[in-house]
């Protein structure tokens, strides 16, 4: 018996190098040559001994799977098997939300140490295990417990983190904002905190001052219900409903100067909408923000700068066309961050224009006139940039 056992381990492990090695899918008839037990005097008994040992292999995990002509193009004619090798090589990681945290707080802390032999392998190790939590499928999303999640009876909990890729930041009371914020969303629970919208970062969060609160010179109380954070280029970020703004928005945490959380921790402040994403969320590009209302608008994008037309604007359409006598792209969207736009267009050096609305062409002229009338002062120079904002 212990023999026999032997030798069905061998023919498996031989099967497995087999198939690993073969350059294109492998028939049932090829293999019956390779091994004397698929070649049974009765030949239903040796494709019988041939499934057994399929199931085994696929009940340890080997990703073999028979295919076809229409599958693979050098299969054979009767069909073939093979082994995924990506997937039996590399099976995927499986991380909950804290365990990716600890990863990127741990990396972190590693390339601050200059003299630590393992930093480039640390960080290394890190961008292979990455990836965003909210994008994977419902049935794989870690379930917590109500108490511990606010997780409905009849729903599975929302993820909590996203994360990008790491990168060092530096701030006395973001560890400390980061934990209690965390804990709030766990325990659905309001914030309220200063928000400065104007200190010096690199990235825009939409819950910066907006037009519609152009008033606002210091920091502005905010109350928000969290949802989720998402660390991205650098900054950690707060999504959740704010009320002053009464709509979904993102907040750098860096930018938050005192923050409280609601009392009675056990008794929830608000639900988590059914249709909320992390993912997107997490993905959106500012394109996207809404920090006004949106209007329709319709952008030119040059050949010069094509790869602008690919950015993430939401819902929009795109097609070929020309301005002032130059080809390019012409982007439709609803625009609800003209702020953004208007940055992106005067950056852009006459590659990007707004052709519609009228309302936005004349905020990029008037902006450019005051950017010109402080920077450069009248003149030749305002007369320049004047015209090109008319052009946009």
């Amino acid at each position: 018996m212990h023999a026999s056992s032997d030798t069905r381990t061998k023919r498996l492990l031989d099967l497995v190098v087999l198939l690993l090695d073969a350059r294109r899918p492998i028939a049932f008839s090829e293999l019956r040559e390779q091994f004397a037990e698929y070649r049974s005097a009765k030949p239903e008994a040796g494709a019988r001994a041939f499934e057994r040992d399929k199931a085994t292999l696929l009940e340890m995990g080997v990703p073999l799977r028979y295919v076809t002509l229409e599958d693979v193009e050098d299969a054979p004619s009767e069909g073939g098997y093979i082994i995924d090798r990506q997937k039996y090589r590399l099976p995927e990681v499986v991380l909950a939300p804290d365990e990716v945290a600890v990863l990127v707080a741990t990396a972190a802390a590693v390339r601050h140490q200059s003299d630590f032999p393992y930093r480039h392998a640390a960080e290394l190790a890190v961008r292979k295990l990455m990836f965003d939590l909210s994008g994977l499928p419902a049935r794989r999303r870690r379930k917590r417990s109500p108490q511990s999640s606010g997780e409905t009876p009849d729903g599975p909990a929302q993820l909590d983190v996203m994360v990008h890729l790491p990168t060092t930041y530096k701030s006395g009371s973001l560890a400390s904002h980061l934990e209690q914020i965390e804990t709030a969303i766990h325990n659905r629970k309001r914030l309220t905190f200063e928000y400065d919208a104007h200190r010096s970062s690199g990235w825009v969060a939409d819950g910066d001052a907006s037009s519609n609160e152009q008033g606002v010179v210091g920091p502005s109380s905010r109350d928000v219900d969290p949802y989720g954070l998402v660390y991205r280029q650098g900054a950690w970020l707060l999504v959740g409903f704010c009320h002053r703004a009464q709509g979904l928005r993102r907040f750098r945490i860096d930018r938050i100067l005192k923050l409280s959380v609601a009392p009675r921790p056990k008794t929830p402040d608000f639900d988590i909408p059914a249709d909320f994403s992390l993912q997107e969320q997490g993905s959106i590009s500012p394109w996207r923000f809404e920090r006004e209302a949106k209007v329709r608008t319709r952008l030119f994008v040059s050949a010069d700068t094509p790869w602008v037309a690919d950015e993430d604007f939401g819902p929009a359409s795109r097609n070929s066309g020309e301005d002032h006598g130059q080809s390019g792209t012409i982007v439709e969207f609803d625009c609800g961050n003209p702020d953004y736009l208007v940055s992106r267009v005067l950056s852009a050096s006459g590659s990007l224009r707004v052709l519609s609305p009228i309302t936005v062409r004349q905020r990029v002229a008037e902006t450019a006139r005051a950017i010109s009338r402080r920077n450069v002062g009248p003149g030749t120079a305002e007369a320049s940039m004047t015209r090109h904002a008319a052009r946009s």
